[in-house]
């Protein structure tokens, strides 16, 4: 059993590292708040197949996949096989790989809106490439979005670190809410929209859902392109994404937590009439062709095509979507699971929400941070997002279940 000597070294050698890291982290949804989460682990230090183990030594059943981009498992063989004999022959280069043309022939042949594709290494600066080539292609200067697009986002304006400029450039609109979009085109002018950019929403989205058709026919009424962030569904929901499942296709789209294993990897791709502007912006980096990425990236595709990646994650997250909803429903617990098994999120009530015949005056949040430390307290690790990866098999959504169920029962509501 892991001693509490090994969890406060842990979290002091996490605090020692927080001092010079602003935040605790490059990345802010990995930060752990002790106050909230106090089972939390601070420090990761190993992931095999579908379990991650801490700097004290705790093993946890994971969902969080590293928030995405382990649609695999950790540490799949044939993927560390492809980066080794990558790394025998070299990472980056002065002049092109061969390996950036042969991805490029697999994801125009997998993804629906891509006839040309380009390299990044991260999905917010990706699709800050895409807003670029759609401003540059229709020569308009607003954005309305639908969404979170990463950080790297130039329609952000408003926020802290952005001149209030910036918000003539862009709006926020809600989604499935034509009426909000219809309005924001009348306000700002059908002449000056460049996109219409949407990410989809985890707990609100399901089958033949009408609200992409309805931004495409808005997209093509006004003259705007649509680009569509694939960050998260590409290389999950389906291989090629949201505009698969739907079938209904961008101009422009984004992908990248799914395409690589982990690697660092992002792709922006669509029409080559768009796509051509790329090499004219320009947009350009001196890592967008690292090597083992890339091949990180063909080994991926392949497990994909030829191993039933796509129909696993549907799987395994129909077990645990399932699961969880029924032991919410036991334990009259005011939580649930929705959207797509493969990329499912909570829903979870507001202050003194009554759902399952419990009145409760605790907070949304509150009621989040109990379950998600509850669960980490019994080896389960969790997430915003639920992350099925291709390591996971039956038995161990079985076990995480089990956990989850013991661990929702030693929650006492307010």
């Amino acid at each position: 059993m892991t001693s509490d000597r090994r969890i406060e070294e842990m979290w002091g050698q996490y605090n020692r590292a927080k001092e010079l890291i602003p935040g605790g982290s490059g990345t802010m949804s990995k930060a752990p708040v002790r106050e909230k989460h106090p089972h939390a682990p601070a420090l990761i230090v190993r992931g095999e197949g579908c379990r991650v183990w801490d700097a004290a030594g705790r093993c946890f059943i994971d969902f969080r996949n590293a928030l995405g981009p382990v649609t695999l498992g950790y540490s799949n063989e044939q993927v560390k096989e492809a980066i080794r004999k990558q790394l025998d022959n070299g990472i980056v280069f002065g002049h092109p790989s061969p390996l950036e043309g042969e991805l490029a022939e697999k994801l125009v042949r997998l993804i629906p809106c891509a006839e040309q594709v380009r390299y990044l290494k991260t999905g917010g600066e990706a699709m800050g490439a895409a807003l670029r080539l759609a401003r540059a292609f229709t020569r308009r200067p607003v954005v309305l979005s639908c969404g979170y697009h990463g950080w790297i986002n130039n329609t952000s304006g408003g926020r802290v670190g952005n001149p209030p400029e910036m918000a003539k450039l862009g709006r926020f609109l809600p989604w499935n809410n034509l009426e909000a979009f219809e309005q924001a085109v009348a306000e700002v002018g059908a002449e000056n929209v460049a996109a219409i950019s949407v990410a989809m929403p985890y707990a609100d989205i399901y089958p033949n859902h009408p609200f992409y058709g309805q931004l495409r026919a808005l997209a093509d009424r006004i003259g705007a392109l649509l680009i569509y962030d694939e960050i998260v569904t590409g290389f999950r929901v389906r291989i090629g994404g949201a505009q698969e499942f739907f079938n209904v296709i961008p101009d422009l789209a984004v992908f990248s937590k799914g395409l690589a294993a982990g690697m660092p990897i992002s792709v922006f791709c669509g029409r080559a009439d768009v796509m051509a502007h790329a090499a004219t912006i320009p947009v350009s980096s001196t890592f967008s062709g690292e090597t083992l990425s890339i091949a990180a990236a063909l080994a991926t595709i392949d497990i994909y095509e030829n191993q039933g990646v796509i129909e696993h994650l549907w799987a395994r997250g129909e077990q645990l979507t399932k699961g969880l909803n029924e032991i919410f429903t036991r334990h009259a617990f005011p939580m649930q699971v929705k959207g797509l098994p493969p990329c499912a999120a909570w829903s979870v009530g507001g202050e003194n929400w009554n759902a399952v015949g419990q009145t409760h005056s605790q907070s949304a949040s509150s009621i989040m941070d109990a379950f998600i430390d509850a669960c980490y307290a019994n080896g389960v690790s969790l997430y915003t997002v639920l992350y099925p990866n291709f390591a996971h098999t039956e038995a161990d959504i079985a076990e995480a279940l089990e956990r989850i169920d013991k661990a929702v029962g030693s929650i006492k509501l307010g």
